[in-house]
């Protein structure tokens, strides 16, 4: 049969071929050499593979190390790119092909691999011609348009809103190009600029628009280099001031249509010398700057002049209102004396605001009496606007109910100016610094502690809690932070040294003595000088992360310091630490994350009151510090991302108030003894968990104990899981090439690469939001019905190079199937995929649905009805043509959703 199937595909050129005798020798020519014709083919593919590689190359040369600007594809080379990618899908099947092929049977089968060849040799050498772009049209380079800041309340005062619409309606005026903004420290500039920069951001109307806070400090090195990092360029080797300006103006010239931003200019200065590019009509970019002085406005060249005035009566009184609350306003008496006082506030919102909070609680007349006749004195003593904001921030500085509070604010001041300051990272400085509770304390509580701290700060507005990314973070105003300053300096109670961020190379001459807290965080400072230390028995915190440390610290530099509680050697470049490191008996935290030099850290054998040791991404660190063993009272231990293979035997049993370990992508190996010490810690405090597990064997031991249902957070790893893998949920879970019996209760995050056999247990997919599956070519599906009802929280769903994957969810008998919460389904390089599900998915909230290279998946399972206003569905223009819809209405309806990716 084969060879009669055989000569009947030949003869069938007759009814087709002009020429029977060119149809008979390409048939024969496939018949008889397709061995021949694979090895050709093998060859080609390697070659295909060279050009993706030189052109990925290309692509990450272009890639800015660091900055704002981002190379993005040319659409031809995306889809060149996605074409590479579906022929290598098949490149493991095709080499199975070539093994000998018995050349007396199979001529059909022959025959049909013979022109799937040669169809494969024609593609690849098509792509081959079609890959050979020109450096200058393989990418774009897109400046980032600017970020959305983080903004404080607005003010929708009139004389507010007034400044704010002249400044737009300036900034829309093509004949002004340089605007300046002035008023007093505290009337509200840079929160109207802020309100403008977000704006002009959501609205694009502007290309892009970059926000540069300028300190009163001012030297043009500096400034370079912040409007350079914003940008993406690295002026670190350019020590000619004249080489940084030709960079930067370069760079700002190829950004068309754009508002440069300075916020808190104190002097003026030379846009040239810089490197900022006059502003005009023909390169599109304006310039706005903000500063408490008409002065400098004047000598900066501004075209226009808006100026921030402070709030009449009736706005001002208003404003105190809403922060005092109308509650503690409904005594006659009390709101005289209340109007008294925000005449004392001489229209300032900073100090209306902060004052308003203090007094926020004050509900009897001697006390309203007491703070207006404090703030009347403190008016008459202190010259000057700024000097009087500063007093009255000063004044509610020392209304906080306790030192504890006071002393928690002003840690704050340590970060530089305008510093958004992670308030996790916070928390912890102040427990670590003793200010949460007694020891014993459970950390818990002390967080909890830490968190009401922050809340009275608030609400007494000294300090602002911004969310930026998903995050909170604490943020001062710089008025705010000059009067914690202030104090600092002038109370021996809290002396403290702050010069973060201030471009130090060398310490200098700085005053150890009596100091409590020392901030030289973010300088590039190469080491410390002792001979300027004296004995400084009351520093509690030492904060010198972010320098380069390319020298030496002395070796008796901790000898000076025996009350030393915390200290923060973090981003440096720091080989080794000195021995008197050891008897620092008080120290409650050594923080080392991303030492990338350090080999030596000394014994710690006598630390016993270390509560946390972070060594994480210090990759030169082979084994734990010498004495580690002793530290009875360690809470956390972090050794991610460092070369330690060993934990001793009995080590997590000796640390019995050990609350989170950290050892991911850690060369530590997990002996059958050590997940014993681990489950029993788990049962014993541990709250955060962060392991890899070589095999399932060893994890699925782990689960079964019981172990994880104790833990607040969890990031575990099976598997060979790769190091930059990251998780955005507390409590997540990655598995490489393994096969899990069951994933623990109340996992949030789930991610399968190389996993042969998915068999989920239903207990364990209730709290699940996001699953990613990725190179999982055996499974045909990825959810049954039974087990979608388990997934009640599901929002994201990412599913890529899946060759075996038919349909996403097996349809059973149900017509129709409900994701409430999902928001988000990827669908990548699935060449088999059929059908996402039969039916109707009912999923209110989906916002967006990305197919790529999904070939043969001609449906949708949504229903006009369920569809959010927001759902964006993108692909290509060729795949949503091919899409069958179950009635025409659902397909004019989805129309105006799909976003085309290319064609």
């Amino acid at each position: 049969m084969d060879i009669a199937g055989a000569v009947a595909n030949i003869l069938g050129c007759l009814c087709t071929c002009n020429s029977l005798h060119e149809c008979i020798a390409d048939k024969c020519t496939l018949l008889w050499k397709p061995t021949r014709n694979l090895n050709k083919l093998g060859k080609l593919m390697e070659e295909l593979e060279a050009l993706q590689q030189d052109v990925k190359s290309k692509l990450e040369q272009m890639q800015p190390t660091k900055g704002t600007e981002v190379i993005k594809p040319t659409r031809v080379v995306t889809l060149w790119m996605t074409k590479v990618e579906k022929l290598q899908s098949t490149k493991g099947e095709l080499m199975s092909l070539t093994r000998p092929i018995p050349g007396c049977c199979h001529f059909s089968s022959k025959i049909k691999l013979g022109e799937r060849i040669d169809r494969m040799i024609k593609e690849i050498n098509d792509l081959l011609e079609k890959g050979k772009f020109p450096n200058d049209s393989i990418a774009e380079i897109l400046p980032n348009k600017g970020y959305i800041l983080p903004a404080t309340s607005f003010m929708k005062h009139e004389t507010t809103v007034e400044a704010l619409n002249r400044i737009m309606e300036l900034l829309l005026d093509d004949s002004t190009r340089r605007i300046g903004v002035y008023g007093m420290g505290g009337v509200g500039k840079t929160t109207i600029m802020i309100q403008i920069n977000n704006h002009l951001l959501k609205e694009g109307l502007y290309d892009c628009v970059m926000w540069i806070s300028v300190s009163k400090e001012l030297s043009l090195d500096k400034l370079q280099k912040n409007i350079a990092t914003y940008v993406g360029l690295d002026l670190s080797t350019t020590d000619d001031e004249m080489a940084r300006a030709a960079k930067l103006f370069e760079a700002l010239s190829r950004r068309k249509r754009s508002v440069l931003i300075l916020d808190d200019l104190w002097q003026p200065f030379s846009l040239e010398a810089v490197g900022i590019p006059t502003p005009t009509t023909e390169n599109g970019c304006k310039l706005v700057i903000t500063t408490r002085s008409l002065e400098t406005c004047g000598r900066m060249e501004t075209d226009e002049v808006v100026e921030v005035k402070v709030l009449p009566e009736d706005e001002a009184w208003s404003l105190f209102r809403s922060k005092a609350t109308n509650r503690v306003l409904t005594s006659p008496d009390i709101e005289s004396i209340a109007k008294e006082v925000v005449k004392e506030c001489g229209g300032l919102p900073l100090a209306i605001v902060t004052v308003g909070g203090a007094l926020r609680t004050a509900q009897d007349i001697s006390e309203w009496e007491r703070a207006f006749a404090e703030l009347k004195e403190s008016n008459a003593t202190i010259g000057g606007m700024d000097e009087a904001v500063i007093s009255r921030l000063s004044w509610s500085f020392h209304r906080l109910k306790d030192d504890t509070c006071r002393s928690c604010f002003l840690f704050c001041a340590l970060y530089p100016e305008d510093h958004l300051i992670d308030t996790y990272e916070l928390i912890d400085y102040w427990m670590f610094e003793g200010l949460l509770g007694v020891e014993g304390t459970a950390t818990k509580q002390k967080k909890q502690k830490g968190q009401s701290i922050l809340d009275v700060l608030r609400r007494a507005c000294l300090l602002n809690i911004v969310t930026h990314k998903k995050a909170n973070y604490v943020k001062l105003h710089d008025l705010t932070r000059d009067m914690a300053i202030t104090v600092m300096t002038r109370a021996p109670p809290w002396h403290s040294i702050v010069k973060p961020f201030a471009g130090l190379a060398k310490q200098g001459h700085i005053e150890w003595a009596d100091v409590k807290r020392v901030s030289l965080m973010r300088n590039d400072l190469k080491g410390i000088d002792v001979h300027s230390i004296a004995m400084c028995p009351t520093l509690t915190s030492l904060l010198l992360q972010y320098n380069s440390f390319s020298g030496k610290l002395p070796e008796n530099m901790f000898d000076f310091m025996p009350a030393l509680k915390l200290l923060d050697l973090s981003y440096t470049g720091i080989s080794c630490l000195p021995k008197s490191l050891s008897n620092l008996e008080n120290l409650r935290a050594l923080l080392l994350s991303n030492c990338w030099y350090l080999t030596v850290v000394p014994s710690l054998e006598k630390l016993g009151a270390l509560m946390a040791l972070d060594l994480s991404c210090c990759r030169n660190i082979q084994e734990l510090p010498h004495g580690t063993e002793k530290l009875i009272n360690l809470k956390r231990l972090d050794i991610s991302n460092t070369c330690i293979a060993i934990l001793q035997s009995g080590l997590l049993s000796s640390l019995r108030f050990l609350e989170e370990l950290l050892t991911g992508n850690s060369n530590v190996i997990w002996t059958s003894n050590s997940i014993d010490e681990l489950i029993s810690s788990s049962f014993s405090g541990l709250v955060s968990l962060e392991v890899d597990f070589c095999d399932s064997e060893d994890f699925n031991r782990f689960t079964r104990s019981g172990s994880t249902n104790h833990l607040l957070q969890f990031k575990l790893r099976i598997g060979q899981a790769e190091a930059q893998e990251t998780f955005t949920r507390a409590r997540s879970i990655v598995c490489r090439g393994q096969i899990l019996e069951q994933i623990p209760q109340r996992t949030q995050e789930l991610k399968l690469h190389m996993v042969e056999i998915w068999r989920p247990y239903p207990s364990g997919l209730s709290f699940l939001k996001i699953i990613d599956v990725d190179n999982c070519p055996k499974l045909e599906s990825l959810f049954s019905v039974e087990i979608l009802l388990c997934l009640d929280n599901i929002e994201e769903i990412t599913v890529s190079h899946c060759g075996g994957m038919e349909e996403l969810i097996k349809c059973g008998n149900d017509n129709e199937v409900k994701m409430p919460y999902l928001k988000g389904l990827t669908l990548m390089d699935l060449p088999k995929l059929k059908s996402i599900f039969d039916g109707i998915i009912l999923c209110n909230r989906l916002e967006s649905i990305e197919v790529i290279s999904c070939d043969v998946l001609k449906r949708l399972p949504l229903s006009r009805q369920e569809c959010s206003p927001t759902l964006k569905i993108k692909g290509t223009t060729n795949w949503w043509r091919s899409l069958e819809w179950d009635n025409e209405d659902i397909g004019k309806f989805m129309k105006k959703h799909f976003v085309s990716l290319f064609s």
